[in-house]
């Protein structure tokens, strides 16, 4: 089978041979997406938050939350960041802004970049008793500047996501093939090593909600583990209506 097929022919792959096609699905909670996913039998989960493992032996599959990816998803935390504040949690909201990666390649300029830190640092140096009718304007600010930012396409939210990942240039990228997973825009990614070209790893990339998702092998993935990465990408899911933590 080619490793280069979009994953949206996967599924039907997978029904044909039988990969996956009986395992029950799953719900996870993975940082802030809600997803479900049939894992393959034999694979132990371990739930970490903002990541799952899967295992068998010692092959792997990680499915993370990677973050915002652009600013679209910039905003939706700070839109989330804000409507704790204003319901009185301020502790909460602080905690949430904590966690918050802004990639520094979003500002088009060191002065934007500046610009917009200034403009954080009013809101999340603030004390968590601060009355939300007096930061309301520094939110309205840091708003602003993420709408001024460029917006990036997927190509590019993936490449930043690979360096999240600790892609190098120990490593080359073999193939990329987009796909959609449950309507939403995804990259299927191969990397290998540079010098060698051994060493193949998989990765998905799927954009959800402004937030990027990924799930990927370890490097040096076998035959077995690529099959279970791709009946668990064939059969990911994303719950839209669930509220956001």
């Amino acid at each position: 089978m080619s490793a280069r097929r979009a994953l949206s022919c996967i599924a039907v792959a997978c029904v044909l041979a039988g990969c996956g096609a009986q395992d029950p699905a799953r719900d996870f909670t993975v940082g802030t997406h809600r997803v479900s996913a049939a894992v393959p039998p034999g694979w132990d989960v371990i739930d970490q938050g903002r990541q799952i493992r899967l295992r068998k032996g010692s092959a792997e599959l990680v499915l993370r939350d990677l973050g915002p990816a652009g600013p679209r998803g910039v905003r939706r935390e700070v839109e989330r960041a804000r409507d704790l504040w204003s319901a009185g949690q301020g502790g909460a909201a602080l905690a949430r802004m904590g966690i918050v990666p802004v990639p520094r390649d979003l500002f088009p300029t060191p002065e934007a970049g500046r610009a917009f830190w200034k403009a954080w640092s009013r809101v999340s140096q603030a004390p968590a008793e601060t009355l939300y009718t007096d930061l309301a304007p520094a939110f309205d600010e840091v708003l602003d500047l993420v709408d001024a930012m460029p917006e990036r396409d997927l190509p590019a939210l993936v490449d930043s996501g690979l360096a999240t990942l600790g892609h190098d240039q120990r490593r080359d990228v073999k193939s990329r093939a987009a796909a959609s997973i449950d309507g939403r825009e995804a990259l299927d990614v191969e990397t290998w090593n540079r010098l060698t070209h051994a060493g193949l790893q998989r990765l998905l990339f799927v954009l959800n909600d402004g937030s990027l998702l990924a799930l990927y092998t370890g490097h040096d993935a076998n035959r077995d583990t690529v099959k279970a990465f791709e009946a668990l990408g064939a059969r990911l899911h994303f719950d839209a209506g669930a509220p956001r933590r």
